[in-house]
């Protein structure tokens, strides 16, 4: 991949954040204001290419349509030195997938309010008519005290309407093989249900330390999603309760008619329970 250089247009490249096949993600200064900001860039190699302009046209949209503190705000599209690019709000913090690498014990405390502000996120996008379907820890952006930016819009779909879930056909199928609901996998037309299975193989993940499924390979990976039975969290972590266990379960069910009917319904329960038996302590 072609480095970029160090000034694109008014922005000064700091430090880059993340990186992906078509594009880089970059801490930056804006000038002459010296705003700092995230910028979103499509590298060099895929400048030409109309679709990964339109991704970040996408993106755009969905962030334009998105107003709330759990979500990345997303300010403009821009082009420079030939690269087109998202302007976004800087959140200088790691990913979730980053955190649980280095140790779900050390995350104990902030788990409820990592939990709840990555629900409340899901249920913004879901009431302005969204579903993100990329809903995975390196998508969560967390604060030192769990304060949570989610990112990376750019395959969220419309939800569909009554005749899109009665007749729906089947599409490309997008998204992470760690964290796929079984419709998204079938490439199946997909509503909020689909990012509640995503959020329970989060959910899992943050207190097991690992997904709820793992193969040697994605195919393997994905038939697991859509046949096997996860295993239960209270049995990889002694000290999760029996209701996070159950609401995990019931959030991870083959059949989006076998989940909570909605991301509202997920957040009265994750308000009502305990997620540990035992108190954890701040390290």
């Amino acid at each position: 991949m072609t480095k970029l250089p160090e000034k694109l247009g008014n922005f000064q490249l700091v430090k880059q954040l993340g990186v992906g096949r078509h594009c880089q993600i970059w801490e930056a200064i804006e000038h002459p204001s010296r705003c700092r900001v995230a910028i979103k860039v499509v590298v060099p190699e895929s400048a030409q290419d109309a679709g990964q302009r339109k991704l970040l046209e996408h993106e755009l949209r969905v962030g334009k349509s998105a107003e709330h503190p759990t979500i990345i705000r997303i300010d403009r599209l821009s082009e420079e030195g030939g690269l087109p690019l998202l302007v976004m709000e800087l959140f200088p913090h790691p990913n979730l997938k980053r955190l649980i690498v280095d140790g779900v014990d050390a995350l104990g405390p902030l788990v409820p309010r990592i939990i709840t502000e990555l629900s409340l996120a899901i249920d913004h996008l879901h009431t302005r008519g969204w579903v993100h379907r990329d809903i995975k820890p390196d998508n969560v952006l967390v604060a030192s005290d769990g304060q949570v930016k989610l990112i990376d819009l750019a395959i969220a779909a419309r939800l569909p309407g009554l005749l899109g879930r009665l007749f729906g056909g089947k599409g490309p199928v997008q998204g992470s093989p760690s964290y796929m609901a079984p419709e998204q996998i079938r490439g199946q037309t997909v509503d909020g249900r689909a990012d509640i299975y995503s959020l329970g193989c989060v959910v899992f993940e943050l207190l097991a330390g690992k997904p709820p499924f793992a193969a040697v390979n994605a195919n393997d990976l994905l038939n697991k999603h859509i046949s096997a039975t996860p295993p239960s969290i209270d049995k990889l972590n002694r000290n999760a309760t029996t209701s996070v266990s159950q609401l995990i379960r019931k959030m991870l069910a083959k059949k989006p008619a076998d989940r909570p009917a909605s991301m509202k319904e997920v957040l009265k329960t994750i308000r009502s329970i305990r997620f540990f038996e035992r108190a954890v302590a701040d390290t």
